[in-house]
């Protein structure tokens, strides 16, 4: 027999396991951005065209200038650079830059893991 008065209550694990954290919000925001994008999922396929894609969407959402003709590479070249290489391209928030493509390396990343464990 099932006892109704328990039915209704929910523990503070619960409530807190659905609270969403900042942590959750911003791997929400990147896997959606990464969605509507239009650019491969994975950043290393990237050509020039999905490059600059990404930093124009990156320019709209930071409000910051990229000069453009600094990133004329594909995506290996990205891969290729370190904070160093971003902060030099954009001194005010490189480190953004680095950090969203990263994290979209790392997003490509998981999902070709979990491909894999389906099969």
């Amino acid at each position: 027999m099932i006892d109704d008065r328990t039915k209704g209550n929910k523990s503070e694990n619960d409530v807190a396991a659905k609270r969403p954290t900042k942590r959750r919000a911003a791997q929400l925001h990147t896997v959606t951005s990464v969605m509507t994008l239009q650019v491969p999922l994975d950043p290393l396929s990237w050509d020039l065209r999905d490059v600059r894609t990404w930093l124009r969407h990156l320019a709209a959402r930071h409000q910051i200038t990229i000069d453009l003709g600094l990133f004329h590479m594909n995506g290996r070249g990205m891969c290729l650079m370190n904070l160093q290489g971003f902060e030099y391209r954009v001194p005010v928030k490189g480190h953004l830059l680095y950090e969203d493509f990263w994290k979209r390396v790392a997003i490509y990343r998981s999902f070709k893991r979990c491909k894999k464990h389906k099969k």
